[in-house]
């Protein structure tokens, strides 16, 4: 009996003296996996990171271009198996130019195992949100033109895009493996405040996403542009929509790409399409690399069509073209077995080879046939575009190329108005020359 109870008093003192260690290493243990559990949703979700660890970069930053203000106010690193770098309200003001770019938000996604494969940082999503880009002009911008585009927006994506090229990239040298691009909410203005002129445009919607295959990929875009003076209301609404994919070259094929075009321009209301089986894109740098980077593109089969719509009489017009090659922006162009059609008081069309000279501005057509088509080989000729009259010799059976009172004019004369577009003759056909070895190289293309 006494045994017994001494086994039962012995059993209950070591009962609830052992108790309490186990229960409190496993309270230690879960207390543990919470704190992991709510630092990995912390992290993932994203932490604010302090100013005093990146303020030196934008300093630094700021001291190589000291004619601009540039600031942001938070930076967040979202950790994950896919970190994200989040940037929020980002300015850059350019007195200079005038200029000023606004951005509530950049979001940077990473690809861990890429970046690990690599053995560098391979950014593969950009988001942009709320992008504002206001540009205050001197000049005529009346219409869109060189001259009347934002300058600063452009200098950034260069200066970001050169900060990519570097001789010997580390690992936390970022490369551009683009997936996804997302921007939402943005806008530009163009003013002339002096002459009461505002050219305008906003991006209501701006998706690309990259899939396993082509079929999986998606690219559409809605962009809304209006041109305002005290004499004009212009405003046209533009939808592009195509399936993207990644080419072995690094290159973006666009398949299936789609253009739709409706308002009003010119005191005209304007019906447009085109389509294309395949556009490739690729970003390269003039001046055989040493220069600043553009858009270069190739494609196939583009046919477009533009209809203008003032009844009793309607205008339209085609174009379509078997292979071109270009850039942007202000790159040389190359088209080959091209047609033009337009109808107005008389249906006409011509087939030709297109050579554009962007920096002298000249346009080089030389003639060639297309099978199945009725269209007339066009005369071999060179034309400048938007050119001035002052000290222009005059050939015999000359013609200008013009956009008049909203349509195509073939013109005898040169016109004295301010055309938007004005293609004048620098040699006449007969003259052949210089133009001999453009044709030859077109044809045997």
């Amino acid at each position: 009996m006494f045994f017994g109870a001494r086994v039962c008093v012995l059993g209950y003192v070591q009962f609830h003296f052992a108790a309490p260690t186990a229960m409190s290493k496993s309270s230690k243990i879960i207390a543990a996996l919470l704190v992991l559990g709510f630092a990995l949703v912390v992290f993932s979700h994203g932490v604010i990171v302090p100013r005093f660890l990146w303020e030196p970069r934008l300093q630094s930053l700021q001291n190589q271009y000291p004619d601009q203000r540039i600031n942001a106010k938070r930076v967040v690193l979202a950790l994950s198996l896919n970190p994200q770098l989040i940037i929020t309200e980002i300015e850059f003001d350019d007195p200079a130019r005038r200029e000023n770019v606004q951005l509530a938000l950049l979001r940077l996604g990473m690809n861990t195992l890429s970046s690990i494969q690599q053995g560098r940082m391979q950014i593969n999503s950009i988001v942009l949100k709320g992008l504002t880009v206001q540009s205050r002009k001197q000049t005529d911008c009346s219409s869109f033109k060189l001259e009347c585009t934002p300058v600063l927006p452009a200098a950034l994506a260069a200066r970001a895009w050169q900060s990519t090229q570097v001789a010997n990239p580390g690992f936390f040298t970022p490369q551009l493996d683009l997936h996804k691009l997302e921007v939402e909410q943005a806008s530009f203005e163009v003013s002339n405040a002096q002459t009461n002129q505002q050219l305008s445009g906003k991006f209501e919607q701006l998706n690309f996403e990259l899939g396993n295959s082509a079929h999986e990929g998606q690219f559409s875009l809605g962009w809304r542009i209006a041109v305002k003076t005290p004499d004009t209301d212009n405003q046209l609404y533009i939808a592009i929509s195509a399936k993207p994919e990644i080419l072995q070259q690094g290159q973006v094929q666009l398949s299936n790409l789609k253009l739709d075009i409706d308002g009003k321009w010119d005191s005209f209301p304007w019906t447009g399409t085109a389509e294309q089986g395949k556009l490739i894109l690729s970003i390269e740098q003039a001046n055989n690399g040493q220069g600043a980077p553009f858009l270069k593109l190739s494609g196939e089969n583009l046919r477009t069509y533009i209809r203008r719509d003032d009844l009793p009489e309607t205008h339209q017009a085609a174009f379509s073209v078997q292979q071109l090659e270009g850039g942007l922006p202000a790159q040389n162009w190359i088209m080959y077995k091209a047609e033009w059609t337009y109808t107005h008081e008389e249906a006409q069309a011509w087939t030709f080879n297109m050579a554009y000279d962007a920096p002298n501005r000249v346009l080089t057509i030389s003639p060639d046939t297309i099978e199945g088509s009725e269209g007339i080989p066009a005369e071999l000729q060179i034309r400048e575009l938007n050119c001035i009259a002052d000290g222009r010799p005059r050939f015999l059976n000359d013609t200008y190329w013009a956009w008049q009172a909203g349509w195509f004019r073939v013109l005898d004369e040169q016109p004295t108005d301010t055309s938007n577009v004005l293609l004048c003759p620098v040699q006449h056909p007969s003259a052949g020359g210089a133009l001999a070895a453009t044709a030859a190289s077109a044809s045997g293309r």
